[in-house]
């Protein structure tokens, strides 16, 4: 009986682990599309300084500060002329 119930709390946690992003709706939005959108980068960039713990290894998280470090980059490079 022990042996079933581990394996049932063992399932549930793998299966929640997973949902964190589906659950609020969200399509993951691509380096592109925040490129383009420069107010909803802001937007995402805070949300996810404000939440690293839960935030920061998801898609828009990653996406958007890979969008920002171009962003930089460019500026720099714009600067230098």
């Amino acid at each position: 009986m022990k042996m079933k119930a581990s394996i049932l709390v063992i399932t549930v946690a793998a299966t929640l682990t997973g949902c964190n992003e589906a659950d609020r709706g969200e399509q993951a939005k691509t380096v592109g599309w925040f490129l383009d959108h420069r107010d909803e980068l802001a937007v995402a960039i805070k949300a996810c300084r404000d939440n690293p713990g839960e935030l920061g290894k998801t898609p828009n998280c990653i996406n958007a500060n890979e969008a920002r470090n171009k962003i930089t980059i460019q500026e720099m490079k714009d600067a230098l002329k």
